[in-house]
């Protein structure tokens, strides 16, 4: 089934205008992204669960996808790894609140890129979750304001 839907993905991003872009977040904790498509290929750099990326192009067998992330940065990614759910990430060092406003207690801070599920919104603010590569830290769960972030909801 998940195959299924990577190849749906694929298949709506390939045939998509270019002009379209067409997001995709990670749905695995952590991600190799390469220089090239392929495992050979030399990682550039990481990606965690629900870090929302465009994707720019597929390879020609349809298995890596090239991915931009929030501030530019460009790599490869198994076509495996992506997923069509909504992710966001903290643009800037953030506060993450119990609810959605300012006089809400903060609940967690976060650093620039932190990766988070999208769960709603309300007005400017969006509900989001994290999935911390450490359980027992526990989840950082509240509430961001939109300009604070950048990503997608589920397409």
């Amino acid at each position: 089934m998940k195959k299924i839907a990577v190849i749906a993905l694929l298949f709506g991003f390939v045939c998509a205008p270019v002009f379209a872009q067409k997001y995709a977040s990670i749905n695995t904790t952590k991600a190799n992204i390469r220089k090239c498509a392929g495992t050979k290929c030399a990682v550039k750099w990481y990606a965690w669960k629900y870090t929302p990326l465009i994707m720019i192009k597929a390879s020609p067998d349809k298995e890596w996808v090239e991915v931009k992330d929030f501030e530019g940065f460009t790599g490869w990614v198994s076509a495996s790894l992506l997923s069509a759910n909504g992710g966001m990430s903290a643009k800037t060092d953030l506060n993450v609140r119990q609810g959605p406003g300012t006089s809400n207690p903060i609940v967690c801070t976060v650093e620039k890129g932190y990766p988070f599920k999208y769960i709603s919104k309300k007005g400017k603010w969006i509900e989001v979750e994290d999935d911390p590569a450490k359980p027992a830290e526990g989840k950082c769960h509240g509430w961001v304001y939109n300009q604070n972030l950048w990503g997608f909801f589920k397409q």
